[in-house]
């Protein structure tokens, strides 16, 4: 493998010392350096394609230029891509680079810090108290939605509220719930759960009727058919996202029966392929963009002059 031209090489190429490089390349003010040598170092650098390490750089400055974002263990969706996205460019107007990362079941997260030493470390995903302590006690800058909100059921950011609130008003009480089978999806699943339940309660409505389905529409297929030809059948159903809307819909279609006439369904995040579903879709809209940011800014210690993006309904045709 062919090595990688580092400062001694630059400066041997331009005839200078290695602090003269290193003075040019990291843009030093206060040095005495003609402008005839700065251009010899800037054109040896670029002869011999030389890229400064971030890592010695990390060490020379005190501070590094990278913010660690931690996924949680499950496929990407794309309201997280948009959150990744926002939070990326946010960051990068101020001198920083995102570096997003799905945390494994294992943990790991303690170590991937110290190996990484960002600026600041974003969670997207909840830590166990002994790992949250132990990132804390780094003095890294953590920002995380369950720092910053004490209502357990904050980090739903009022999704399943809405969902079952918006059914409950158009006359539905029996509601089931759709979420992922896969145990990647464990904490998001467990918080969409608490918040849908904890408003059936407070609408005086029954507890929901859970079913946890693939993306598969025989998977659907059942679960359809268990809500709506059991002793109590349900009427309605909070998708845990569009995705499983989507599977929800395909599921009816299995059996020849429609929404919302023989089930209403709501999906969460308004995707785009929302409004081309078979009914359109009905939704809950979260704008994953200004999220994105939100991040960035409580990763920078900025105070925001709103609060965390509110989530809106998308009324179409299947509820």
């Amino acid at each position: 493998m062919e090595r990688r031209a580092n400062s001694s090489d630059v400066a041997r190429e331009a005839g200078v010392s290695r602090a003269t490089v290193s003075y040019v390349l990291n843009g030093r003010s206060g040095q005495s350096i003609s402008a005839a040598t700065r251009d010899k170092v800037l054109a040896a650098a670029r002869n011999l394609g030389y890229i400064p390490s971030a890592a010695a750089r990390t060490l020379r400055s005190g501070r590094s230029t990278l913010v660690l974002m931690l996924l949680p263990p499950e496929p990407l969706g794309r309201a997280q891509a948009m959150v990744i996205d926002a939070a990326s460019e946010y960051l990068e107007q101020h001198g920083l680079r995102l570096v997003a990362h799905r945390l494994p079941r294992s943990g790991g997260a303690v170590s991937l810090v110290h190996s990484l030493v960002p600026a600041a470390l974003i969670l997207i995903t909840p830590l166990e108290d002994a790992e949250l302590a132990a990132l804390q006690a780094t003095g890294i800058r953590v920002a995380s939605l369950h720092s910053t909100l004490h209502d357990p059921l904050g980090p739903d950011l009022g999704i399943g509220a809405l969902q079952v609130q918006y059914l409950a008003d158009a006359g539905h009480r029996r509601i089931g719930v759709a979420v992922p089978e896969g145990a990647g999806y464990g904490w998001r699943v467990q918080v969409r759960l608490a918040a849908i339940e904890h408003a059936c309660d407070v609408l005086g409505l029954p507890r929901p009727a859970v079913a946890h389905l693939d993306l598969d529409a025989a998977d659907a297929a059942a679960a359809v058919a268990r809500w709506l030809e059991g002793p109590e059948a349900v009427s309605a159903v909070c998708a845990f996202d569009d995705d499983h809307a989507f599977a929800l819909l395909s599921g009816l279609a299995v059996h020849g029966w429609t929404a919302p006439r023989d089930l209403a369904v709501i999906g969460a995040e308004d995707i785009p392929l929302a409004s081309l579903a078979v009914p359109p879709l009905t939704t809950v809209r979260l704008d994953a963009a200004r999220l994105g940011k939100r991040f960035a800014q409580m990763a920078l210690g900025e105070t925001a002059a709103e609060e965390l993006p509110p989530v809106s309904l998308v009324q179409r045709d299947s509820a």
